[in-house]
């Protein structure tokens, strides 16, 4: 089904009237000292277990500080940075108390469906919203303030039968989104195991090709931001690549673009189509390291670096030993004084590069290049399903699905 055709089956019934989200805040439940209860077990609703979508179970010993109680059907929203637009309804109990961490906001109320509440606050206008209210120090500080976000409006329909609809609509479209991402995940575990299957682990070189350290068979070349200031160097139309980009392996475009003005009056760099990427700084490294190629020239920010390869390596070659060796990557990411992640140039140079013959990256390329094809029909129909997503959300925060 296209996003024209699931958008025309989901025709408005009337707009439904806006309320503030904090009149679904749950205040009342209080809080637990787990340690207190060493030998209890609980359901502990952590933000790095979110994504696993399964609370930890511990023992109350195993647990540090107080937690607040939760019940089921309460919805958490994350309000930490990086860890924004994390949204979780509490299940069935399996006969533990349930609790959770400081760092959700709590909302439930019996007049709201839970899955249409965690539509509302996923949504994009509400996100947008939210993140007027973040404020702090920055990196890891960075947290949203619980009595502004309770100021944002949603619409409310008074018939939970109404408020299920929806949801169940926006449940479907998420199916298919979550699907077709599942699908490209899984081609890229298909690219990695043949990349194993040929070199081995460049981090181990099992099958004892030649290798040399990527500090010593490249060059990084960093990014920068133009000022904000001056507003001609943000009228532009060329892509000004950012973190927030690289949530796809090809950049074909970004959201920010530059003018010709800030090459001119800045030390911004132009980067060549064809060139690997990868972030080296922000809180976006607590559990990737965001790597992609250029599908054409671009700019970059100054949390990024590009590397160029020797003549002897392809780049795109370069770029799949670097992703097959993620977690080993990820390893050599550290905080600095201020709590922000960093990938250190010195720590990234270490990381070994393998060196086949020419023929054999060659071999290897073909086969990416076929698989390609396919991944980018794959892609494309990720995209729809996102946008009809969007979409299907932006409808019924505006009262009208």
């Amino acid at each position: 089904m296209t996003a024209t055709t699931f958008l025309e089956r989901a025709q408005p019934v009337g707009h439904a009237p806006m309320r503030p989200v904090g009149s679904f805040a749950v205040k009342s439940r209080g809080s637990v000292d787990p340690s207190r209860y060493s030998d209890e077990v609980f359901e502990l609703f952590s933000i790095p277990a979110y994504d696993s979508r399964k609370p930890e179970v511990l023992l109350g010993a195993e647990i540090g500080s107080a937690k607040k109680i939760v019940a089921p059907g309460d919805v958490l929203i994350s309000r930490i940075v990086p860890h924004i637009q994390r949204v979780w309804v509490v299940g069935p109990s399996n006969g533990h108390r349930q609790i959770a961490s400081g760092e959700w906001i709590v909302f439930g109320h019996s007049e709201t469906d839970p899955d249409y509440l965690r539509h509302m606050l996923l949504s994009k206008p509400f996100h947008d919203q939210f993140m007027q209210t973040v404020a702090g120090m920055g990196g890891s500080l960075l947290r949203a303030r619980p009595s502004e976000v309770e100021r944002i409006e949603i619409p409310v329909p008074s018939s939970r039968t109404e408020q299920r609809r929806i949801a169940a609509i926006l449940d479907k479209a998420d199916t298919i989104r979550r699907k077709r991402e599942q699908a490209l995940t899984l081609a890229d575990d298909f690219l990695r195991s043949v990349f194993l299957e040929m070199f081995g682990d460049p981090a181990t070189n099992p099958l004892g090709f030649s290798q040399r350290s990527l500090g010593s068979c490249s060059r990084f070349t960093s990014g920068a931001t133009p000022s904000k200031a001056n507003p001609a160097f943000w009228i532009g139309e060329f892509p000004w690549v950012s973190p927030k980009d690289m949530k796809v392996d090809t950049i074909w475009d970004a959201e920010d673009h530059v003018s010709d003005l800030a090459f001119e009056q800045t030390n911004l760099k132009r980067i060549d189509a064809g060139t690997p990427l990868i972030v080296v700084r922000g809180m976006i490294l607590v559990h990737t390291v965001p790597m992609a190629m250029t599908a054409r020239d671009v700019a970059i920010n100054q949390d990024m670096k590009a590397i160029l390869f020797d003549k002897d390596i392809d780049p795109l070659f370069g770029f799949w030993c670097l992703k097959v060796q993620h977690e080993h990557i990820l390893g050599k990411v550290d905080t600095a004084a201020h709590g922000t992640k960093r990938l250190d140039t010195d720590r990234l140079g270490e990381v070994m590069i393998t060196v086949p013959d020419d023929d054999e990256q060659k071999k290897f390329l073909t086969i990416v290049l076929k698989f390609n094809k396919s991944r980018d029909v794959m892609s494309a129909s990720a995209a729809e399903s996102s946008n009809l997503l969007a979409a299907l959300s932006q409808r019924a925060f505006a009262g009208g699905l």
